[in-house]
């Protein structure tokens, strides 16, 4: 859509005024009106979407981000789907697994999934660790998951905080997984999550992030951290930056990371 309202600037006013006119003798009056109040009601909504982002720069608001608006949301989130709802296709998740998930774990790491939700990505993770521990801020996401997973024997999980990990023992982690979920986390909550990685990671420990780009100005309902924010965090925690990219090509195809040109950042505890 903001492609399209960035483009009407493109036609002079005469001009829309007699394609206004064309699209009615073409079109009848019911169909014209229902797309004028959809063009009026979508510029509307992209001019607020830019003055709200404005502000919450300005003033540092939280937006939708904050611990309790991210608690609040995903406790009365309808997990049907299991979380497949942000699942662009079969295709993509079986890349995903095969191109960042592969080559991260083995099948005696102990993994850290931060946010598994209704579990999308730990029945992989499952099948390619020794022990798993799944934190999520809300409570619903832990029942759904212990009852999901309940014959699985060498899984865990609990309900956190949404900025750090005091129930995990130092260096005790091979590796943390986080799909879908960094995209919701401000930076105050994303530096300190990055500082307990460096803390519980075992030495040659490794991870992977998947996060917004630019801090939010492309809407979805992302966070305020940009890409360049996670490799300073990263960095100032001691943590070796090894991959960042928004898309990449898998048996001839090319998938993104996500909707709103998020980030996958891959990093390991030196």
């Amino acid at each position: 859509m903001k492609d399209i309202i960035e483009n009407r600037s493109r036609i002079g006013l005469s001009a829309k005024l007699k394609l206004a006119g064309l699209t009615v003798r073409e079109n009848g009056l019911l169909w014209s009106v229902l797309m004028g109040a959809y063009y009026a009601s979508s510029g509307v909504a992209e001019a607020s979407f830019h003055k709200a982002a404005a502000l919450r720069t300005k003033h540092n608001l939280p937006g939708m981000n904050s611990k309790s608006a991210n608690k609040l949301i995903w406790d009365h989130w309808d997990w049907n789907a299991l979380g497949d709802e942000w699942t662009p296709s079969p295709e993509w998740k079986a890349s995903v697994v095969r191109t960042f998930m592969d080559p991260l774990f083995t099948k005696r790491s102990v993994i850290l999934e931060i946010g598994p939700g209704a579990g999308r990505w730990t029945e992989y993770l499952l099948d390619r660790c020794d022990r798993l521990i799944g934190i999520d801020i809300s409570e619903t996401c832990v029942r759904e998951c212990e009852h999901r997973f309940q014959n699985r024997l060498h899984a865990s999980f609990a309900v956190g905080n949404g900025e750090d990990l005091p129930t995990i023992e130092s260096g005790s982690i091979d590796g943390v997984w986080s799909f879908d979920v960094f995209v919701h986390i401000n930076k105050a909550q994303f530096n300190s999550y990055v500082a307990e990685f460096a803390r519980v990671l075992k030495p040659g420990g490794v991870g992977l992030l998947h996060h917004g780009s630019s801090g939010g100005t492309l809407g979805g309902w992302r966070s305020d951290v940009t890409t360049s924010d996670v490799s300073a965090f990263l960095r100032s925690h001691g943590l070796l930056l090894e991959r960042q990219v928004q898309d990449w090509e898998d048996d001839g195809q090319t998938f993104e990371a996500g909707l709103y040109q998020d980030t996958i950042t891959c990093f390991r505890k030196a």
